[in-house]
């Protein structure tokens, strides 16, 4: 049972990090055509969540809204930046 929850706490990490990844790669005028937070927002919110990780667990409070947050950024914001990328803007 150990090594499941110790998989799932990488796999957590690694949603994580891949977020905070994909926003350093983005353009940060990308950000307002989405009226949403701006690219050092989303920066912040995504280290902060990789921090946490570390500090407080996968599976903690700040490591589950970090990894909710994290999630929020890769199903939401960034297909829409992707989609903004490929219409010129």
């Amino acid at each position: 049972m150990s090594l499941i929850w110790l998989l799932a706490g990488w796999g957590t990490l690694i949603v994580k990090l891949l977020a905070l990844l994909d926003v350093l790669g983005r353009q940060p005028e990308a950000f307002p055509y989405l009226d949403r937070l701006t690219k050092p927002a989303w920066i912040a919110i995504t280290a902060i969540s990789c921090v946490s990780h570390f500090i407080f667990g996968a599976f903690g409070v700040f490591g589950l809204v970090g990894l909710v947050a994290c999630s929020v950024y890769l199903v939401d914001i960034r297909p829409k930046i992707i989609e903004l990328n490929k219409n010129g803007r």
